[in-house]
């Protein structure tokens, strides 16, 4: 059984519109504090890094769930056969060519290169 949610227009444009100030706030609130309300130290050295953690906890789902899918039907030679995954190999070759060449528009053209060729 499934039930439709029917909300006025009005009630989705100020949810949207409250939510984008929400994040345009949060996102900017550190170019315009003071010095004295910036993060500094570790904290300021971690949040360098939390785009790129933003994208691998987007990304990770989609390359891992062919692994996990096929060994939950076939076992362990399931498991081998999601390793030939377009997406899994495509990651891989990302993943090896980020690290060689410090190069993410290498990795990214290597990577979405391979994708197509395995993926046609």
């Amino acid at each position: 059984m499934s039930s439709t949610i029917s909300l006025p227009a009005a009630e989705i444009w100020a949810t949207t519109i409250l939510l984008t100030l929400v994040v345009v706030v949060l996102r900017n609130v550190f170019l315009v504090a003071p010095r004295d309300w910036q993060p500094r130290g570790k904290l300021e050295r971690a949040l360098r890094y939390a785009p790129l953690a933003a994208l691998v906890a987007l990304l990770a789902p989609e390359v891992l769930q062919p692994l996990a899918t096929a060994a939950e039907r076939a076992g362990p030679a399931g498991f081998a056969q999601g390793l030939t995954d377009p997406r899994f190999v495509s990651a891989l070759v990302v993943i090896v060519v980020s690290r060689l060449t410090r190069n993410a528009l290498a990795a990214l053209a290597g990577g979405v290169g391979l994708f197509w060729l395995l993926a046609s």
